[in-house]
């Protein structure tokens, strides 16, 4: 049985396609059609599909019984022929494009995978719904009078005429520049922008390429560069002006047309807005990028100041806990088990002094008293009230070498060396200096 052959015709349009264009070319029609891709298809469908509905229901297909065109099968088709009539088709052109139709259709059929007299039946099959058509085609186109036909495509014309008035006024006016060319790349029209910006020199009868200044040296090198389909930035003349360039292959709007429209759209001024923002944001990066690196700068610099502080601090800490333990610690230590009440005075303004000292950030030359034993600093002072040896000795019952011993020893202590180093000079110096405070 035919059907599940011709039922896989649904599948083979782009067979079909390629085919019927070549069966149009060969006949000579091609050139006259103004039958998009989609067109085409829809063609091809419009006379399968009663075909397919037939089948399926299980009605007649033999011939007498078609002429009857039952169910109005055959009546989409014809009102195709009608409608190609007044668009000044001839039945006889119409006829013959529908032929060649359905010779693409028994190409397709002989050339599938099934057994030869399987194929044999869905070629016959299908040729008798054709033969059956072109008689009703021819039947219809008889019924019209020469004079209404006349009428109608008069009319018809007339529409045609004022929709093309349309589409030049719309191409002769837009500010876009808009060229068609051949298959070839050659400029064949150019509406009024394109030949005032190009210079029509340039322009109508030169390549697409040379005219534009494109990437590449035929039609299939300038289309790898630019896809159709997709929008492409442009520039002419140098840099002094950008288009946005669309390419659309005019066989989308016949299939008889083999040459390409080419649409350029001015873009100069967002082009420039866009450069201008780029170098806007270039700028603002080199500035964030410097004040970055200045930031970094000071983050260093800023951990290099808490570091030396914290240096500082601990030097400090450790100066601190060396006079707590080297003076400090052993003076209180004297001062505890002194018995003398005037020298443990003495040692508390000396320890005093020095805590005020060391709170102020001053060491100060005072700690070195607290390294006096009680005896020594009651020798200080005696000579800081300007007595001399012979009375202190007198007056602690002590020998004058005695009182010499203790003073060489506070020197030493007091790190007063030579003769310039007077020790009753130093004392009163110090004794003054609390006075002021």
């Amino acid at each position: 049985m035919p059907e599940k052959l011709l039922l896989a015709l649904e599948a083979e349009t782009a067979a079909f396609l390629a085919k019927w264009e070549r069966g149009m070319e060969l006949a000579g029609y091609l050139q006259s059609t103004t039958a998009k891709r989609e067109d085409c298809i829809r063609s091809y469908l419009g006379f399968l599909e009663p075909v397919w509905t037939r089948l399926e229901q299980g009605l007649p297909s033999d011939f007498s019984t078609l002429l009857q065109n039952p169910g109005g099968w055959a009546d989409p088709v014809i009102a195709m022929a009608r409608r190609h009539r007044l668009r000044g088709i001839t039945p006889e052109m119409f006829v013959g494009c529908f032929l060649t139709l359905t010779q693409a259709i028994e190409e397709i059929l002989s050339g599938m995978e099934a057994p030869a007299a399987r194929k044999l039946a869905a070629v016959l099959l299908i040729r008798r719904y054709a033969d059956a058509l072109t008689t009703l085609l021819v039947a219809d186109a008889a019924l019209v009078g020469e004079n209404e036909l006349h009428a109608r495509l008069d009319a018809s014309n007339r529409q045609l005429t004022l929709e093309k008035n349309k589409f030049e006024n719309i191409f002769a006016a837009t500010s876009d520049l808009v060229l068609v060319t051949d298959a070839e790349g050659r400029v064949t029209e150019a509406n009024a922008a394109a030949r005032v910006f190009l210079d029509e020199n340039r322009c109508v009868g030169a390549t697409v390429w040379e005219a534009l200044g494109l990437e590449g040296a035929d039609m299939a090198e300038l289309l790898a560069y630019y896809p159709p389909g997709a929008p492409h930035e442009v520039s002419l003349y140098g840099d002094a002006y950008y288009f946005e360039l669309s390419i659309a292959p005019l066989q989308g709007v016949s299939l008889a047309s083999r040459g390409y429209l080419f649409l350029l759209t001015n873009i100069t001024i967002h082009v420039r807005h866009r450069e201008a923002l780029v170098g806007k944001v270039a700028e603002r990066t080199a500035e964030l990028e410097a004040e970055k690196a200045r930031l970094v700068e000071m983050n260093i610099t800023l951990r290099n100041v808490i570091s030396s502080i914290k240096r500082e601090r601990e030097e400090l800490l450790e100066g601190l806990a060396r006079q707590v333990q080297q003076v400090f610690l052993p003076s209180l230590a004297r001062f505890q088990q002194e018995p003398s009440s005037e020298v443990r005075r003495a040692y508390a303004d000396i320890l005093a002094d020095q805590l005020t000292r060391l709170c102020g950030g001053a060491e100060g030359e005072d700690a070195r008293l607290l390294r006096l034993t009680p005896m020594e600093l009651r020798v200080c002072q005696f000579i800081q009230a300007g007595r001399r040896t012979k009375d202190i000795a007198e007056t602690l019952n002590l020998s004058v070498e005695t009182i010499q011993t203790h003073r060489k020893n506070i020197r030493k202590k007091l790190n007063l060396k030579g003769g310039n180093a007077n020790l009753f000079s130093f004392l009163r110096g110090r004794k003054n200096a609390a006075a002021g405070q």
